[in-house]
């Protein structure tokens, strides 16, 4: 469940790749001594236990696909703060889910409104939430624990910088009116302003104006969240901003109480305790040195079937290679005019005791027949009937 909470953001392709990842790190430690050479080990695979800081280490290294495209509000507490702020989110999700049902779409008030009256009852009724908190209360953590428990609905973020950096509007006034249009198509949805006190002081009128209308304009029963956090009460705002958070949809967050910082100082000396006997247990592992694994004996065997099948088309693409380059030649020999004497064979009407002398004959149209036939394997053949060619000629010459 802690590994779940943690994994906001992340799609199936990143959790299967968490898990390699954490898998990978178990087994190198487990058997370092695989990654320092070539050689194959016989290994216990069900020796490598995958513990769970093989998975924080992983998720490190890891960014999931919703982070790589935009910015993420939500998260849960970590487990340094959650000792001093887990009453107030408890607080917070048990005030969200009395104004927001469809966080308990399955609640028995729903289920009963529906077999009473055909369809369920809207119990919606412009659902807005305030938390508000002074400085180092741990609103920061707070605001984006409360979006991670309401993770399956879409979050619309109304920050100044979401206004300020949508591509698609001009104007800050105008991308607030996007924003609410895709808050609409997608209900239930929530809209989020953390830090409503800078919000509201750095708008200008037009921009007042244009949050408001929007607002009263949102049917009251339709269930989109108004969420936000503040460093100051309502009291010290400049203007009206109870139009926007009544009163009675304020949430006060306090300091942490005696006992949530004691239990606060508890779990970080459990944590300190821990890692320093963690420590202390694995230093002689680490300063013994690595234990020799068995390897795998070879064995003698011949190549595959699949590797002989491989040659054999790569020995075959080579000689039709050969055979269309030896061609080439021999048909540029005789294209030109110059070697016409070696075109074809000699007869005996041309040269009557030409095959007396000349006991192995040869001229170029023989020397295509056997290309086209596939009789020369390597240039080295071909080359020493074109030299026998060459020879004739001369042994003809001198014997004229």
């Amino acid at each position: 469940m802690e590994l779940a909470a943690s994994c906001v953001g992340y799609c199936g392709a990143d959790l299967k790749a968490l898990c390699t990842e954490a898998a990978i790190r178990a087994f190198r430690e487990k058997y370092p001594q695989v990654y320092t050479c070539d050689d194959k080990f016989l290994i216990d695979v069900e020796s490598v236990k995958v513990e769970k800081y093989h998975f924080i280490e992983a998720m490190s290294t890891i960014t999931p696909a919703a982070h790589r495209g935009s910015v993420v509000q939500s998260r849960p507490l970590s487990l340094v703060v959650a000792p001093c702020l887990q009453r107030h989110l408890q607080n917070v999700m048990n005030y969200i889910s009395d104004i927001f049902p469809p966080l308990t779409v399955s609640s028995e008030l729903t289920k009963l409104s529906m077999l009473s009256y055909g369809s369920a009852i809207p119990l919606v009724y412009r659902p807005r939430l305030l938390l508000c908190g002074g400085d180092g209360v741990g609103l920061d953590h707070l605001g984006p624990a409360v979006l991670h428990e309401l993770e399956k609905f879409p979050v619309h973020s109304l920050g100044l910088p979401s206004l300020l950096s949508d591509p698609s509007a001009k104007t800050p006034e105008e991308a607030v009116v996007h924003i609410f249009g895709e808050a609409r198509r997608a209900t239930p949805s929530i809209l989020y302003i953390p830090q409503f006190n800078l919000w509201w002081d750095t708008a200008h009128e037009q921009l007042r104006a244009v949050l408001l209308t929007l607002l009263e304009e949102l049917p009251s029963d339709l269930p989109i969240l108004l969420l936000g956090t503040s460093s100051i009460s309502l009291a010290e705002f400049d203007g009206n901003p109870y139009s926007i958070f009544p009163q009675r949809s304020v949430y006060q967050v306090d300091k942490p109480s005696t006992e949530d910082r004691s239990l606060f100082f508890d779990h970080l000396i459990e944590a300190a305790m821990s890692v320093l006997l963690e420590f202390v247990t694995k230093r002689p592992k680490e300063s013994a040195s690595l234990p020799e694994l068995p390897k795998v004996p070879k064995v003698a065997s011949g190549p595959k079937v699949s590797e002989l099948k491989a040659k054999v088309e790569a020995e075959q693409h080579a000689l039709r290679r050969l055979r269309m380059c030896l061609r080439d030649v021999c048909n540029r020999i005789l294209y030109d005019k110059r070697f016409s004497a070696f075109h074809y064979p000699v007869t005996d009407e041309d040269a009557p005791n030409y095959h007396s002398i000349i006991q192995n004959p040869m001229d170029i149209a023989t020397l295509l027949q056997r290309v086209d036939s596939g009789q020369y394997l390597t240039c080295s053949s071909f080359l020493q009937d074109v030299d026998l060619v060459v020879a004739n000629a001369k042994v003809w010459v001198c014997q004229i």
